[in-house]
């Protein structure tokens, strides 16, 4: 960000925006409490199209090549066809509001407060599994192959197998929610309301290490190789911290010396207050 002034303002839902996903350089999707996704230029800063067909809040979405496919508390998952602008198919089977979803092209993973996963295929609607074991609201979840890692509000991560639809770990992860987790090909980083993050290995499910000093709350964890971007509420700001994999906090006599950069921002909340809501770009 050369200047940190926003270059567009994407004016249009009526709600508030729950999700936010790019499919190209150049397009975003942006899902709304106003029940419609909206899809977006950023070239121009106008809307392409509308998607309308959900009866309540769209909570979540993922993209694959020229699908998203949306989950909503109207219960329902819809696939759309970007180009096209229409939904192709609607995917139903839970009891309850959707708050994740994961797709790779090949399968559509939906995670709901009825506790339920389902496992789902894009090409003809049809659920091929039901993944049950949480004991309450499944709102993290990340395909990667032939394995699905979960996170629910029973402060638990599960790691699942696809071609078995059947469970692999089950870690006692969290004291409360678990708000965010992403993995690898060996290591699960999960975040929980408790404030903590932890790194498990993903093929024994064993706790290796915690990643960061206690927080309020950590919102948000993501990872590439051997750094990770912490977002977490200390003191009552919110905080965005990029913390090193190595050397192991034992190793040294200071956890603060693993934190290599850290930003402080204040949290608004008018997402939740405005009732004409828009999006703001950035130059990157």
């Amino acid at each position: 960000m050369a200047t940190g002034v926003g270059i567009f303002l994407l004016r249009g839902h009526t709600s508030t925006v729950r999700c936010l996903k790019m499919s190209d350089k150049n397009t975003a999707i942006s899902g709304s409490r106003d029940t419609t996704l909206r899809v977006w230029d950023l070239r121009t800063g106008t809307c392409k199209s509308v998607l309308v067909g959900h009866q309540a809040s769209v909570r979540c979405l993922a993209i694959h090549g020229d699908w998203v496919v949306s989950g909503s508390y109207d219960t329902t998952a819809r696939i759309w066809s970007i180009s096209e602008g229409r939904c192709m198919r609607t995917l139903t089977g839970h009891f309850s509001q959707i708050y994740a979803i994961a797709f790779d092209g090949k399968r559509i993973a939906t995670g709901s407060l009825d506790t339920c996963i389902r496992i789902w295929d894009p090409l003809t609607g049809q659920c091929n599994g039901i993944l049950q074991g949480h004991t309450s609201l499944v709102g993290q979840l990340q395909m990667l192959g032939d394995t699905l890692v979960t996170g629910g509000s029973d402060g638990s991560v599960r790691v699942w197998s696809l071609t078995k639809n059947g469970p692999i770990h089950r870690l006692a992860a969290h004291d409360n929610s678990v708000t965010s987790l992403q993995f690898d090909c060996s290591r699960i980083v999960s975040g929980g309301s408790d404030g903590r993050v932890k790194v498990w290995s993903l093929q024994t499910g064993q706790l290796l290490r915690e990643l960061s000093t206690p927080a309020e709350t950590v919102w948000r964890v993501a990872f590439e190789e051997e750094k990770a971007v912490i977002m977490a509420s200390r003191s009552g700001r919110t905080v965005m911290e990029v913390w090193n994999f190595s050397p192991p906090p034992e190793d040294i006599e200071d956890d603060t010396a693993l934190v290599e950069s850290a930003l402080i921002f204040t949290y608004f909340t008018t997402i939740d207050l405005l009732p004409g809501m828009f999006i703001c770009l950035f130059p990157v």
